[in-house]
């Protein structure tokens, strides 16, 4: 009896659990990654040390950050708040003029009190670094330094005087030898909350050090990947050239991604169709598709809201020939830029970040857009540069995109594709991640290399078709009294004809006349 009773409140129990867990919305675990909100870090430069060997360190950092799917606001430590770093989790301190004093009062109080991670690229070193392995600091007079990182390493590097923490118990990362001198100091230094870089430049191997404590830093578990990205594809491309360059990549077993400018208009022409052509071709050969940004003129007005109908309909003209895009590809300040933002790039989760050429921004904003999927890119001419660092593989702690810019000389392009060959990077298919394109009209998912168009799985086959060349660029103009003038003129062609028959008979009549009478 008694055990009866207790089951009924079991019993009840049980049914209201098994309700409350049926209310809640379940999600695979994919799409709830990717709605998790991103981390946000605080970046603070007090310079951009234009024309010195740290200009474009504060750029190669926002990559960076954005590769490893982080929310970064960036400011100068001029503009610099009270209260403004309490909002992150993390902040990172870049100081390129370390002869000069911060003068910001309200960021050094903040940032005695600041409780979150916090790290320092440069001088002027504030207390809570300056105390890392007890406070045995040692400052270099601006000779030339060797820096190790993992299994690369460079010398003759010059990144002017340094102020080096000698404490190997709170390296983290790659080890800096001054010339001359014997001692070996950590790169990457790290003790409790606080992690400090005596350097970070672009174009030297402090760069990829630089990446590999960062990941560390923001906790990242997940291997970098790299892939090959061939941009600045264009309805004016050498087609012929394209397929050559993708049958070389796919007998080469190398995935690659195309990065193809947008078309706005005269979509229907047999140009654009000769592009689709192409563009199936890429796919049916292990490519995947990149929007890549349209190029912004300087002089020319601009709008925001223009550029989301343009981007919008171009991704529906290609879902509507079965090419699926995957991405977008674009200068970094891009993501920058508040129109830039969510009218050109506020389709994709996904992007490949390019240095920038030249900024012309419309709304730019301190804090950038997150995706659930950055590629940071370099140059294969800066993979060339990497080789020298000796390392057998680059190896690449974040996402990173190798790229190739699609020129008419196939001589140097075909350079380019070699040294991708050649570089023995386990190069990465861009399809296997997850990506997302959604307009008002269509939703391209890829996930495990699978694509789909609309819930319906894309058919990468290519069966190649011939572009008409007969089409009309212009349409004809209505004619008025087309049928009354034809006639008008078919009734004067015979009364001129018939009069030039008369006219010919009385000549002939008249020469044989006068010739009778002229001879006799």
């Amino acid at each position: 009896m008694l055990r009866h009773k207790a089951y009924k409140p079991g019993l009840l129990l049980t049914v209201v659990l098994l309700l409350c867990f049926c209310s809640v919305p379940w999600q695979p675990a994919s799409a709830a990654a990717a709605e998790r909100q991103p981390d946000k870090v605080l970046l603070l430069y007090d310079s951009l040390a234009k024309g010195t060997s740290r200009e474009g360190n504060v750029a190669v950092l926002q990559q960076q950050l954005a590769a490893y799917r982080v929310q970064v606001t960036t400011m100068s430590l001029d503009r610099y708040r009270q209260g403004t770093m309490q909002s992150y989790g993390k902040v990172i301190t870049v100081i390129n003029a370390a002869d000069l004093d911060i003068a910001n009062e309200a960021y050094k109080a903040d940032l005695a009190a600041y409780p979150g991670e916090y790290m320092h690229i440069g001088g002027n070193l504030p207390g809570r670094i300056a105390d890392i392995g007890q406070g045995v600091l040692t400052r270099t007079d601006g000779r030339s330094i060797r820096l190790e990182a993992g299994p690369d390493s460079q010398s003759s590097i010059h990144p002017g005087p340094l102020v080096l923490i000698a404490a190997p118990d709170s390296g983290v990362y790659g080890t800096i030898t001054v010339e001359g001198g014997s001692e070996r100091f950590p790169y990457g230094v790290r003790e409790g909350r606080n992690t400090y870089l005596p350097f970070m430049e672009k174009g030297n191997l402090s760069e990829l050090a630089a990446a590999h404590v960062l990941k560390r830093w923001l906790h990242v578990e997940t291997a970098g990947r790299t892939y090959a990205v061939i941009k600045d594809i264009t309805p004016f491309s050498d087609f012929k050239l394209l397929e050559a360059v993708t049958d070389r990549l796919y007998e080469a077993g190398i995935p690659f991604a195309g990065s193809i400018r947008p078309v706005i208009s005269n979509t229907d022409y047999p140009a654009m169709k000769r592009y689709i052509e192409a563009l199936k071709y890429v796919q049916s050969r292990n490519g995947t598709i990149l929007i890549q940004a349209p190029v912004v003129l300087d002089g020319v007005s601009r709008s925001g809201q223009l550029l989301h109908s343009r981007m919008e309909d171009f991704i529906a003209v290609l879902a509507g020939y079965q090419v699926a895009p995957l991405g977008i590809g674009a200068e970094l300040y891009w993501s920058y830029d508040k129109a830039y933002a969510e009218g050109g790039m506020g389709f994709f989760s996904s992007a490949v970040l390019f240095p920038d050429e030249k900024p012309l921004p419309i709304e730019p904003a301190d804090t950038s857009k997150a995706f659930s999927s950055a590629l940071t890119s370099m140059t294969v001419s800066d993979l060339r540069r990497m080789e020298r660092y000796g390392g057998a593989i680059p190896a690449f702690p974040m996402d990173t995109a190798v790229t190739i810019a699609f020129v008419e000389d196939e001589r140097q392009l075909a350079a380019a594709v070699q040294t991708l060959i050649d570089s023995r990077i386990p190069f990465a298919d861009y399809r296997d991640g997850r990506h997302e394109v959604r307009t008002d009209a269509h939703r391209i998912i890829s996930e495990d290399g699978v694509i789909t168009i609309d819930g319906n799985r894309l058919q990468a086959d290519y069966a190649p078709s011939i572009v008409s060349e007969d089409y009309k660029y212009q349409e004809e103009t209505r004619k008025s009294f087309t049928r009354m003038f034809q006639v008008q003129n078919r009734f004067f062609i015979v009364v001129i004809g018939a009069a030039l028959i008369v006219f010919g008979v009385f000549l002939v009549a008249g020469r044989r006349l006068y010739r009778r009478k002229f001879m006799k």
